[in-house]
């Protein structure tokens, strides 16, 4: 079996890409892996490593970029037809009509579909995204959901044939937690030791609840005056001067420290710096801050939306509370904060249970057996 990953996005997804990769060349797979030009050609990660997507995301004007992206699936096609690819394993749809139709054109060459779902539409969507999400969802002859309430979507509002659906989820990313200590970090960051440090860490959009986040601080400050909250991350069609307006109004603004984009060297002096990790989400399919949080042993408080319900064993390894809640969400911070020797033992219960329970071996056994069916 020769088998083609693709990843267009390897700038916010190749943690996942490059570890499922390893782990199914692992099984014996002649597995190829294609990024984006945007990414270097990260061969000593994977060896069998290619680029064939233009870097359209950098392009400004919306034309160019359709015509860059098409441009790279017509490569993709060639590239799949000279050398005799049996499976293509596609995880995103960034021009679902184009998406479609490039997929189709794989399947009239006998080519096998598998779709892994991240997001089950994007969250920037566009007026026909559910059209053709629908038609392709339809057309590939097997997806993967890594968050369990997708596939009853898939099935009620996609019509997809629930046979063809399986459930697997994302693996952890203990391989990439870099040590540095909560010293240096604290030092890099420029936060005192005597701190108790709140992150919230990744891309900054509405959906993610930033200002729930906020809310809920002012309760927590009125108990534990030694917070500092970290905002880390990059704003993502959302804009961030409502959020600093808020901090204003609450008074906050020596309590919170406010990021940019986060860089990959970076990522270490964040999350050891750290005490807790928050996640106020509103809308959320799965998340790899849950698990990179784990991977630095690191307790969450996260709402009860999507896959945070599968992964934090709530009051084992984190806390799960209500969205929309800045009131539960403050009472949850605070329980680590008077109880602060639940804070090793959470992240520690949650490394060891997800070092097993989402290991990339048992994630790659499934899904190379799931190609084996087609």
């Amino acid at each position: 079996m020769k088998l083609l990953l693709i990843d267009q996005v390897p700038e916010v997804n190749d943690k996942y890409s490059f570890a499922l990769a390893k782990a199914i060349k692992e099984q014996g797979i002649d597995i190829t892996f294609c990024g984006a030009k945007s990414d270097v050609c990260k061969t000593d990660l994977f060896e069998n490593y290619i680029t064939l997507f233009d870097n359209y995301s950098k392009v400004g004007n919306l034309f160019k970029k359709v015509m860059c992206y098409n441009q790279s699936w017509k490569r993709i096609i060639r590239y799949v037809k000279e050398n005799n690819i049996d499976v293509v394993h596609v995880q995103w749809f960034i021009f679902s009509p184009l998406d479609y139709y490039y997929i189709r054109k794989l399947k009239r060459a006998g080519v096998k579909v598998v779709d892994t779902i991240h997001d089950l539409l994007p969250f920037n969507r566009k007026f026909y995204d559910f059209f053709f999400h629908k038609k392709i969802y339809n057309m590939v002859d097997a997806i993967i959901s890594q968050a369990t309430k997708n596939i009853e979507r898939l099935v009620g509002e996609f019509d997809v044939d629930a046979s063809k659906v399986k459930y697997i989820p994302h693996g952890h990313f203990m391989d990439y937690a870099e040590v540095a200590s909560r010293e240096e970090s604290r030092e890099y960051l420029n936060i005192p030791n005597d701190k108790k440090v709140i992150l919230f860490f990744g891309q900054i959009k509405k959906v993610k609840g930033i200002d729930i986040l906020i809310k809920a601080l002012p309760k927590v400050i009125e108990k534990h005056k030694d917070v500092v909250c970290i905002i880390a991350g990059k704003v993502w069609k959302d804009d961030f001067a409502q959020y600093d307006a808020l901090i204003d109004k609450l008074g906050l603004n020596d309590y919170v420290q406010k990021n940019r984009y986060i860089g990959d060297d970076e990522i270490k002096y964040f999350f050891n710096a750290a005490d807790i990790v928050a996640m106020p989400y509103r809308e959320i399919y799965q998340s790899g801050v849950v698990l990179l949080s784990y991977a630095y042993r690191k307790p969450v408080v996260a709402t009860t939306e999507g896959e945070f319900v599968n992964v934090v064993k709530d009051k084992e390894t984190g806390l799960l509370v209500p969205s929309e809640d800045e009131e539960a969400f403050a009472k949850g911070l605070n329980w680590y904060l008077d109880n602060p020797e639940k804070i090793n033992e959470f992240g520690q219960a949650g490394y060891e249970d997800l070092s097993v329970r989402l290991s990339w071996t048992n994630i790659a056994k499934d899904i190379v057996s799931l190609y084996k069916c087609l």
